[in-house]
């Protein structure tokens, strides 16, 4: 982590309170030297520490506060599959195939975030099951475009569509027409995988500087 007149505490939140992997990485004093520098211990920061690392590269990551002290360690958890709604629309750019890469790069995405739980042993809550749920019948029918498409790329999990009485097996509510249980997708504590992760790389050398 970077030297800070601050290095601020994390929000408080029910993520701090059950916080499990304790920060004590040493202040930068002297001048050091690495082959990389990253400037913030989020989840690109610590991640590219990692992969780097892996390479046979020496790093530095540089973090004012905490690692996982901004939206890395304070966003909703979800580990959902894709990089967003309407990639379509880039068609015309990129083409069919870019849009398919693209696609496959939000499904690879999180099953990088599975190994690397699995690889490090991070105890981050993981649990796997998400299910996207449809107010109206206009959502059903994009479910089902969002169904086939995933069904004629091969998606590895589970997938299944759900009417309004099957519901009831993952949520408590008669509020919504129907949905899309994905069990490629789920949910986590995002700052124990953060600082997990970044327990990971520190004990592998001198990575982490405050």
């Amino acid at each position: 982590m970077a030297h800070t007149a601050s290095n601020l505490p994390h929000a408080n939140s029910y993520y701090a309170a059950t916080a499990k992997y304790p920060q004590r990485y040493p202040a930068l004093t002297e001048s050091i030297t690495a082959d990389v520098c990253i400037v913030g211990g989020g989840f690109s920061g610590v991640n590219s520490a990692i992969e780097l690392v892996l390479r046979g590269y020496s790093v530095v990551v540089l973090e004012a506060n905490k690692i996982g002290w901004g939206a890395s360690g304070r966003n909703g958890g979800e580990l959902i599959r894709g990089i967003g709604h309407g990639i379509e629309q880039f068609t015309n750019q990129i083409g069919k195939e870019g849009v398919a890469a693209i696609s496959q790069m939000g499904v690879e995405a999180v099953q990088i975030v599975r190994d690397r739980v699995a690889t490090f042993k991070i105890d981050c809550d993981l649990a796997m099951g998400y299910c996207d749920l449809a107010l109206k019948p206009a959502h059903i029918k994009e479910m089902q475009e969002d169904y086939d498409d995933l069904k004629a790329q091969g998606y590895p999990h589970e997938l299944r569509m759900m009417n309004k009485d099957e519901l009831s097996e993952v949520i408590g509510s008669e509020r919504y027409l129907g949905g899309m249980l994905d069990m490629g997708s789920g949910h986590l504590h995002p700052l124990n995988l953060v600082t997990g992760e970044a327990s990971a790389a520190a004990s592998w050398g001198e990575v982490f500087r405050r």
